[in-house]
């Protein structure tokens, strides 16, 4: 399908999300749930459980968590969020787009930022790794993993959500699941062959309101 037609069938596709305000500040321990949480913002459906993804903010932060079913552990299980900050959905991603690359071993994650159509990692180290680390300037990290799945939490300056450029933030999440091999997609794109060219094209992520 030609990039303008799949960009059509995007942005019919996907909704415009909200994040709500909480009352309370959530106890940030790497625990997601709607017990916590209430609602998903996000559902992904798949067979090995439905991939619930969370949206909220209090007077200090936004926070980004998901619960991803797993009974089959490995450590290169992963969960992806990409941020288009300025809102400009370039067709590549650009300086002002951000990627969370979290792994269910979470010292393996990495943390991408755009430039000149492509994902490039701290200081250009393509061996770069979290390691034992769980915070960076402006965002902080906590997993939790056992037998049933595990889940991740990220906590956010609000600062990106507030630099969009006469347009809204943008954000997309993926998942990959290594038994069975899968990768599973939000926004739901037609047309796209695989699920992980979505983080590769902000122009299909969904807008978010702060």
């Amino acid at each position: 399908m030609p990039l303008p037609l799949l960009l059509l069938a995007a942005l019919a596709a996907s909704d415009t999300l909200r994040i709500p305000v909480v009352s309370a500040p959530p106890n940030f321990d790497g625990a997601a749930s709607e017990a916590k949480y209430g609602p998903p913002t996000v559902e992904i459906p798949r067979a090995a459980g439905t991939i619930r993804i969370w949206l909220r903010r209090d007077s200090a932060h936004v926070y980004i968590a998901a619960a991803i079913p797993d009974t089959t552990f490995y450590w290169g299980d992963d969960f992806v969020i990409s941020l288009d900050t300025w809102g400009d959905r370039a067709r590549a991603p650009e300086h002002d787009d951000f990627q969370w690359y979290f792994r269910r071993v979470l010292d393996s994650s990495v943390v991408f930022r755009g430039g000149y159509g492509s994902w490039h990692p701290p200081r250009e180290d393509p061996d770069w790794r979290l390691g034992p680390g769980r915070e960076e300037e402006g965002w902080e990290v906590r997993s939790r993993s056992d037998s049933a799945g595990w889940s991740v939490e990220l906590r956010l300056d609000p600062a990106y959500f507030t630099q969009a450029r006469g347009g809204l933030p943008g954000i997309a999440f993926r998942v990959f699941d290594d038994g069975p091999q899968g990768w599973f997609a939000w926004p739901v794109v037609p047309g796209i062959r695989q699920q992980a060219e979505v983080e590769r094209r902000p122009a299909l992520w969904a807008a978010v309101i702060p």
